[in-house]
């Protein structure tokens, strides 16, 4: 079954989601895969005044309104 990562806006963090099962609440440094344009690329969850994913030197902002298709690497 396809991950998910969705924001929680409660603890304002990102949460891995299983279908509709809560798997893990993510982390600032946490690694994950996340779909784009139908490829995985490896990233790390990051935080500086907003969530933000880090691939090598580039960063990318979360829209906390997106439901991102991830795969989990812990």
């Amino acid at each position: 079954m396809m991950q998910t990562m969705k924001f929680h806006k409660e603890t304002r963090r990102w949460r891995l989601y299983e279908g509709t099962r809560l798997l893990y609440p993510l982390h600032c440094g946490d690694p994950i895969l996340i779909e784009v344009d139908d490829a995985f690329c490896r990233v790390s969850l990051e935080l500086d005044t907003e969530w933000y994913v880090k691939l090598g030197e580039t960063k990318f902002w979360l829209h906390r309104k997106t439901v991102y298709n991830v795969r989990s690497l812990f």
